[in-house]
């Protein structure tokens, strides 16, 4: 029923619920549903694209290191490569800074790159000289 052919009494009433059963249509339309409840991310490109950004935030352009720190990193190398102590590299990766523990294995001086073994002796990684920033 529309609000012109509803009682006087009711015209104005904004509460259906005090309005009798006899005046309400009973065809109300669904609405939209459960779709209004949907994640933001819904398309497959858009959610890939926000998980993207969001990784991306946390990256760092590759630290610029001193003489000095060079030359200690280069001490430090060859200190860990003689005793075959175990030691943690800390290198930048695709703008993550990251940390590998392990045995050196192999400096390759031709590549510029150095070869780490886990301390389990079961996976070797191959770290670039230039983005290595620290040993321990």
């Amino acid at each position: 029923m529309t609000a012109s052919s509803l009682p006087i009494d009711y015209q104005h009433e904004t509460n259906y619920r005090k309005i009798p059963r006899a005046y309400l249509d009973a065809n109300i339309p669904l609405g939209r549903g459960i779709i209004k409840w949907a994640p933001f991310a819904t398309l497959t490109e858009q959610f890939t694209r926000l998980k993207q950004l969001e990784h991306d935030q946390y990256k760092r352009s590759c630290p610029i290191l001193s003489d000095d720190q060079l030359s200690e990193l280069n001490y430090m190398l060859h200190l860990k490569l003689s005793s075959n102590e175990i030691a943690s590299f800390h290198y930048w990766h695709n703008g993550l800074m990251t940390s590998i523990r392990g045995y050196i294995v192999k400096i390759h001086t031709q590549h510029q790159t150095l070869i780490v073994r886990n301390k389990h002796h079961t996976h070797e990684t191959v770290v670039p000289l230039h983005t290595l920033y620290a040993i321990e």
